[in-house]
């Protein structure tokens, strides 16, 4: 029982452990970002506006900012662990060690005269004939009988003074955190609840661990795909036309990744025909050029036409469905282009 009851004091710890290991660097990780980044400054900077305070944000414009999904969520967590180390510093985890002397209140090496003088003592208050409290019963069978056993029996203080314990060498005990609910259950129920707590607590933390990395390792530090870097290096050029920029910058990975519907062709059929003139194609002959045109690779044909939905200013024509791609592209876009802007000082 002891033993059981050890085992489930582990289990907080446990649980503070698995919580600690991804959100500690998780956070670290976050307020370094935050540190690092620069407010992008989009009001009049002028003293008499400076003064005003016309776009000083307020306080609850601030708090709005912060409470996000994910810093709700970082805070909803450090609160939880704040709560188990306040629970687990106030729980006992020591061993209780059996001391005989200290239980019988006298000196290593007392004589047994004094021994049983001191057994008397404490049987006076502790015997139940003598007092009647439940919890002075069991203080005196569990520790006072057995501390007085200990050291009057010769083999018993022998193991006691060579081994530390009146029963002898002592093997080590092995626990495991978990609580005391589930080491209470018998039979298969209690087999596929501990299946269940491994995968929930282990196999799918891991298992996110690797996705998460998996994906991370595709993107830089501006969470621009490696590939798109690749891309853009290869197709900017010093000589590269004014007229051409557009071509290169959506053949962005990430563009590519915007899914092209059978829907999609009838909106965008419409879409070209209202945006043709800000397209890089050749008058004198224009049907070639529009069989070239839908010739290239369906995600870029729709980038493209995404964007100069937005520069012609035609984006309340498109469809729900476009209307979500077309987010999705100006979503994209700061980072893209400044990636771009990189590569263009570079070359």
């Amino acid at each position: 029982m002891a033993a059981s009851e050890e085992n489930s004091a582990l289990f907080p710890i446990f649980i503070l452990s698995l919580m600690a290991i991804p959100l500690v660097p998780y956070t670290i990780l976050k307020l370094c970002r935050a540190a690092t980044k620069t407010a992008t400054i989009i009001n009049c900077q002028c003293s008499a506006c400076f003064r005003s305070g016309k776009y000083r944000k307020s306080v609850v414009k601030r708090i709005s900012n912060f409470s996000t999904y994910s810093n709700l969520t970082l805070v909803l967590l450090w609160i939880t662990m704040a709560v188990l180390v306040h629970y687990i510093k106030n729980i006992s985890h020591e061993v209780k060690v059996f001391e005989p002397f200290s239980i019988l209140g006298l000196n290593h090496g007392a004589s047994d005269t004094e021994i049983k003088k001191a057994f008397r003592r404490l049987s006076i208050q502790y015997h139940p004939d003598k007092n009647p409290d439940p919890e002075a019963h069991n203080y005196f069978v569990e520790y006072i009988s057995k501390a007085y056993q200990a050291l009057v029996d010769p083999v018993s203080r022998e193991n006691f003074e060579k081994y530390g314990h009146p029963d002898g060498r002592q093997g080590i005990q092995m626990g495991i955190a978990l609580p005391q609910f589930l080491l209470n259950i018998e039979g298969a129920s209690g087999g596929v609840l501990l299946l269940g707590i491994v995968g929930v607590c282990i196999i799918l933390p891991l298992t996110m661990a690797v996705i998460y990395l998996s994906r991370s390792s595709k993107y830089t530090g501006n969470y621009v795909m490696h590939q798109t870097i690749s891309a853009y290096f290869f197709f900017m050029k010093p000589s590269l036309a004014p007229s051409k920029i557009v071509d290169v910058f959506i053949k962005a990975a990430e563009y590519m990744e915007i899914p092209v519907r059978r829907t999609d062709g009838e909106p965008l059929q419409k879409l070209f025909m209202l945006v043709r003139s800000e397209l890089n194609l050749d008058l004198k002959n224009i049907r070639h050029e529009q069989a070239k045109f839908w010739k290239q690779h369906p995600a870029l044909v729709k980038t493209e036409l995404l964007v100069q939905a937005q520069l012609t200013r035609e984006s309340a024509s498109l469809s729900p469905a476009l209307q979500r791609d077309f987010r999705r592209v100006l979503e994209l876009a700061p980072r893209l282009l400044e990636e771009l802007v990189k590569v263009f000082f570079m070359i």
